[in-house]
């Protein structure tokens, strides 16, 4: 057993994961089916929704909406909002948000820093990502 692994249990493992990937997009499918059929049946405007009780009690609602994307520098420069009492229908967002390679950075060269605000951060593990190829 190289490196220590037991690599028949890794590769007994990795069957099952990609029978259990293969189940869930299967699943998926069926779903989006489903609700593709559901709202084939159930008409409403391009913008709204509409809600419909099943005789066993169960209600069943349908949302539909739009998507927009701009290119939101383009709208902001046209010349026809001179003159206008509105502005653009463009929206500014900000967001603050941690500096992870930062904060890293900090922890490694000012420990000093790093203990007056590590109290302020909590810092857990991410989901642990497993991947595989099949050799074709």
């Amino acid at each position: 057993m190289p490196d220590g692994f037991n690599l028949q249990r890794i590769e007994e493992l990795s069957y099952e994961l990609l029978a259990a990937k293969i189940a869930e997009m299967e699943c998926v499918y069926k779903r989006v089916d489903a609700e593709n059929s559901i709202a084939a049946l159930v008409p409403t405007g391009d913008i709204g929704q509409k809600t419909v009780t099943l005789p066993g009690g169960t209600k069943v609602t349908v949302k539909r909406g739009l998507n927009y994307k701009a290119d939101v520098q383009a709208v902001e420069g046209m010349s026809c909002w001179d003159g206008l009492t509105y502005p653009a229908p463009i929206k500014v967002k900000t967001t603050r948000e941690l500096d992870e390679k930062g904060y890293e950075w900090i922890r490694e060269n000012d420990p000093f820093t790093f203990q007056v605000i590590s109290s302020h951060i909590t810092v857990t593990p991410k989901k642990v990502a497993v991947s595989i190829k099949v050799k074709q």
